[in-house]
């Protein structure tokens, strides 16, 4: 067509094509380039969202996985998603979802009572109440709640850990229409399952 500009949309890439743009490429929000190391200890989500300690031997950057050694001395690989390095006392704190320490008024940064990590108000599912982290409060990050009131058999069923997995189980930790599933719609590209958003069997 005559009197148009040429399009100047970058041309569409793979993950196989030998040119591609690293300024180009959307990476995920959490990802920082020194987020896992080698030899770093970590919690790493399993298959029943329980998070189990752990040692990353291998960090794989291309699939976002990282070779994990557990306390029995199995080894297995596991998305960045399901891997949380745990909290350092004395060290500045950031929020493990999004990577940063900015806060507003509105958003500040609370801190587990179990796990001792940081988030925003805002970065947990579901937001976490504006009166949590003064004194005397304590609160308790989704995969915590989900670890202490997870038993075998079967979730707890009273008491105030129950309460707080119930609320949690209102929302999900992801969005449903991000997931990229198989044709088969059995499995999806970032391993999200159920109201727990673990990598599932």
């Amino acid at each position: 067509m005559e009197g148009r500009e040429p399009s100047t949309r970058p041309s569409r890439t793979t993950p196989a094509s030998p040119r591609v743009n690293p300024a180009l490429v959307k990476r995920p929000r959490f990802q920082t380039l020194a987020r896992f190391w080698e030899g770093q200890d970590v919690l790493a989500r399993w298959t029943d969202g329980l998070l189990y300690l752990g040692i990353i031997k291998k960090v794989d950057s291309a699939q976002e996985t990282c070779l994990v050694r557990f306390e029995d001395n199995s080894q297995f690989s596991v998305l960045w998603k399901d891997i949380f390095p745990p909290a350092v006392p004395g060290k500045e704190q950031l929020c493990c979802v999004c990577n940063s320490q900015a806060c507003t008024p509105d958003n500040k940064l609370v801190h587990c009572g179990k796990c001792k990590h940081a988030y925003h108000q805002e970065c947990h599912v579901p937001s976490v109440p504006c009166d949590t982290d003064s004194a005397g409060s304590s609160w308790m990050c989704r995969q915590c709640v989900f670890a202490v009131a997870t038993k075998r058999g079967g979730a707890l069923k009273k008491g105030p850990f129950a309460r707080s997995m119930l609320q949690m189980k209102l929302s999900l930790p992801y969005q449903l229409k991000s997931l990229e599933w198989d044709p088969l719609h059995l499995t999806n590209k970032q391993q999200c399952y159920c109201y727990c958003g673990g990598p599932g069997e």
